[in-house]
């Protein structure tokens, strides 16, 4: 069974080409094309004229009624520029064929992907840590007081819109945070992106480290760039050892969701840790849970191996 990360996609469009389109077109769709639609269906959903709706959405931290609208309107640009552009060009356009072997995904292994995901968050903890305390030379003082300000009014952001208080917001929040970037994002950055970078580069691992590194970087957050670049990396040797992008998209998911929830009921006051923060947990700890993730992957890989491996017999039977 040919492994669908590794084989050649759309050999007749240039591998450069094809990277290209699918990151500009991601971009624009979800900036451009997907805000507009978001804004349309999010527009009902808040209450005042339209002129008061541009004038909360250009302050949303001293505006926070609009907070679903806003939720609303990333789900929308989400869906349309991650999933819904990234289709229509390669499948309309080109006339290419996604080819992802989206076979269901075996039950041991989506438990196994899930408890790789809990015990990477303890071993990235370090890496998270380190990455928030980085310090630019002097002479980049100004630019880093900019990224600074900047990432502090996305960080009030973030708490904005996921200050979840019932369920139903718990809900629309998870859908929004995990389902709809757990799907468009590895369909663009493992999916398209890797793919094209093996093509590139002739060679998967450097693939997954750059796709990696990309994914991490197009979310615009410096101080959260390199636990985000290993994350990247995580899922696309899930995607890589398994042949399945559905387990990289279930481990996405895993990430997103139990941040969600965590934030929920910290909200409600059911929960103290704050998982948002970014120290690192004690070094035992990290240390524990790395030894714990290295066991997970070595026991994932020989799972996906042997549920390959027994998809061949039932094939040939």
């Amino acid at each position: 069974m040919k492994n669908p990360s590794t084989q050649p996609f759309g050999e007749q469009v240039s591998p450069w080409k094809l990277l290209i389109i699918t990151l500009v077109s991601s971009l624009l769709g979800f900036q451009l094309i997907g805000s507009f639609l978001g804004v349309l269906a999010a527009l009902p959903f808040y209450d005042g004229s339209f002129m008061d709706f541009q004038f909360a959405i250009s302050d949303p931290i001293n505006n926070p009624d609009i907070r679903i609208p806003l939720m609303i309107m990333q789900g929308i640009g989400s869906a349309f520029g991650l999933i819904f552009i990234p289709w229509l060009i390669y499948t309309k356009f080109l006339k290419l064929e996604f080819n992802f072997n989206q076979a269901r995904a075996s039950l041991k292994p989506a438990l196994l992907v899930f408890l790789i995901v809990v015990f990477f968050m303890g071993a990235n903890s370090v890496v998270g840590e380190w990455n928030q305390n980085i310090k630019l030379p002097h002479a980049f003082s100004s630019l880093e007081q900019a990224i600074q300000s900047m990432e502090e009014n996305m960080k009030i952001l973030t708490e904005l819109m996921t200050g979840f208080t019932s369920f139903g917001e718990l809900i629309l929040g998870l859908l929004i945070i995990a389902i709809i970037p757990a799907i468009g994002e590895e369909l663009v950055f493992r999916g398209l992106v890797q793919n094209h970078l093996v093509r590139i580069t002739n060679n998967i691992h450097i693939a997954i480290w750059f796709s990696g590194f990309i994914f991490g970087a197009i979310h615009m957050q410096f101080y959260g760039l390199f636990p985000r670049m290993l994350l990247g990396v995580l899922f696309g040797y899930l995607y890589y050892y398994s042949g399945k992008l559905s387990y990289a998209i279930i481990a996405h998911f895993v990430n997103n969701g139990v941040a969600v929830v965590a934030v929920y009921f910290h909200n409600i006051g059911k929960f103290d840790f704050d998982i948002e923060s970014t120290e690192s947990l004690p070094w035992h700890q990290v240390l524990l849970s790395t030894g714990i993730l290295i066991i997970l992957l070595f026991t994932f890989v020989s799972s996906v191996n042997k549920a390959g491996l027994n998809e061949k017999l039932d094939k040939n039977l």
